[in-house]
């Protein structure tokens, strides 16, 4: 007997359907986490710091005073701007400031107010008449640190950076370019200071943007997660399982009727001993055949012995 070939069942829509959704919702979840992970030292971190340093959004006014580049891993403590964060540092450019808080003084222009010192770019030559001020401006001061109410500098030696992490990412920021822009002393321009640090600044600061990138590195994988976690615990829990108690039901079915296939049981009628059964008749012509056999042994016997004569004189 050849052993009969596995019937294949043709997946109908809805299993399909549940196959697909749930490899979607799979990738999903393995995408979103591994999203986050990345996003949370380049994105998520620096805008929490960033929001915790409290930096002012109204503009000061820096001037480079030295700018000095070092090499080695212990005389890189910190670097204005470097290309990559998880790196060691073997050389880089520090640069240092002085920066002054412009005061606010509202004018008039019309029905229009403007507001002196919110302004984002400053020539790089101011007073150029007076040679000798400028000279003693871009020396750099004996000390550093926040200045008393009468000096000219809010703060002196102030660590200037791009960003609150100090990191550039080609084509976003170039670290060279950077560099180039506001090594050289004497360069003025606006910058941001730290309320919480005020020996930290950076050239440029928007609080808004700051606020947007957090919402868009936490809105988009945490969500997507969260989804993903939820529908494989309810298919795993509530779809699947039902599946499988209704496979097993199945199957239960099947190997029972297999059992009644192999050893049937036979009705009542034909399988009773009856004297019109076909067992009953059988039975008594076995017995039958059994007791002639058993009267015919019997008979040979008895045959046997009268020939056999007894001589009781032959004996002395």
């Amino acid at each position: 007997m050849t052993p009969e070939e596995p019937v294949i069942i043709p997946e109908t829509f809805l299993q399909k359907l549940l196959f697909y959704t749930t490899a979607f919702f799979i990738l999903l979840g393995i995408f979103s986490l591994f999203a986050f992970l990345f996003l949370v030292p380049f994105v998520i971190e620096p805008a929490f710091t960033t929001i915790f340093m409290e930096f002012d959004p109204v503009a000061a006014f820096c001037q480079t005073v030295d700018a000095e580049t070092r090499q080695g891993v212990s005389n890189c403590s910190w670097s204005s701007c470097r290309e990559g964060c998880t790196r060691e540092v073997y050389e880089c450019t520090q640069i240092r400031v002085n920066y002054k808080i412009l005061p606010v003084v509202e004018e008039e222009v019309g029905e229009e107010v403007e507001v002196a010192g919110d302004e984002k770019d400053y020539p790089s030559e101011l007073f150029e008449e007076e040679e000798d001020w400028m000279e003693d401006m871009i020396t750099e001061p004996e000390r550093t640190g926040l200045m008393g109410n009468d000096s000219e500098w809010y703060f002196t030696g102030a660590k200037l950076f791009p960003n609150v992490k100090g990191c550039g990412y080609p084509p976003m920021l170039n670290c060279s370019i950077f560099l180039k822009k506001y090594k050289e002393p004497g360069t003025n321009f606006s910058c941001f200071y730290s309320q919480v640090d005020p020996g930290l600044v950076i050239n440029d600061f928007d609080i808004f943007q700051v606020y947007m990138n957090l919402v868009y590195a936490m809105a988009i994988p945490i969500p997507s997660f969260i989804l993903s976690v939820i529908y494989l615990t309810f298919a795993y829990f509530k779809i699947y399982n039902e599946d499988e108690d209704e496979a097993l039901v199945k199957e239960d079915g099947d190997e029972e009727e297999e059992d009644g296939e192999k050893t049937p049981v036979p009705p009542l009628t034909s399988g009773a001993i009856t004297p019109g059964s076909e067992i009953f008749r059988e039975d008594l012509v076995s017995f039958g055949h059994q007791l002639k056999v058993a009267m015919a042994d019997e008979m040979s016997r008895e045959s046997v012995a009268d020939a056999v004569p007894v001589n009781s004189n032959s004996i002395t």
